[in-house]
């Protein structure tokens, strides 16, 4: 009998103590709500870059049209100025436009031909096995192989020594004129 009234007792102080508890949680849940829209939480700074426009209000510029011709315009702010400068598709002078017109040009012939020699091949740089690039080295443009290190080559990779050393044949000279040799930037 004296157990069931120690055990009645312990369970009549556990509530109490409960009841307690949750009244503190309950008064707290209060306070806090009433403090919480005051407190101002710091926004997250993303770490990004912004391009920032060089262009000004009448300032002349040159943009390549679709079929790589370069034409001048005038500055003005307006949403294609804003598409065509954020696609890399302004530039300071005509002969940077025409440089880069070409860089483009043969940058599209260079991969249909790589992308053709390679066929469903792509570079995989978990597997120990050559991936060709071209690189000027001591003066001239040569073939150089990687096994597991994505470079981020211009000209990509290609599957076999033969096929890059036919590219080099084909596009060196252009390669050295708008990538190497050239003056306007």
């Amino acid at each position: 009998m004296e157990d069931k009234k120690q055990d009645v007792k312990s369970l009549e102080e556990l509530l109490k103590a409960a009841d307690e508890f949750r009244k503190w949680a309950v008064d707290f849940g209060n306070k806090l709500s009433k403090v919480l829209p005051d407190i101002e939480i710091p926004e997250e700074k993303e770490d990004t870059w912004e391009m920032k426009c060089p262009y000004e209000h009448g300032d002349t510029h040159y943009c390549i049209q679709p079929n790589g011709s370069v034409f001048a315009d005038c500055w003005e702010g307006i949403e294609s100025d804003n598409r065509y400068f954020s696609q890399g598709n302004v530039f300071p002078t005509e002969e940077a436009a025409e440089l880069e017109a070409k860089r483009r040009n043969l940058l599209t012939r260079f991969r249909a031909f790589r992308d053709e020699c390679n066929g469903d091949w792509k570079p995989d740089f978990t597997i120990n096995s050559n991936k060709y690039f071209i690189e000027k080295r001591r003066g001239k443009i040569v073939v150089d192989y990687i096994w597991t290190v994505n470079s981020f080559i211009l000209f990509g990779y290609f599957k076999n020594h033969e096929d890059a050393k036919r590219a080099i044949e084909l596009f060196g000279d252009e390669i050295e004129e708008l990538f190497v040799d050239c003056e306007a930037q």
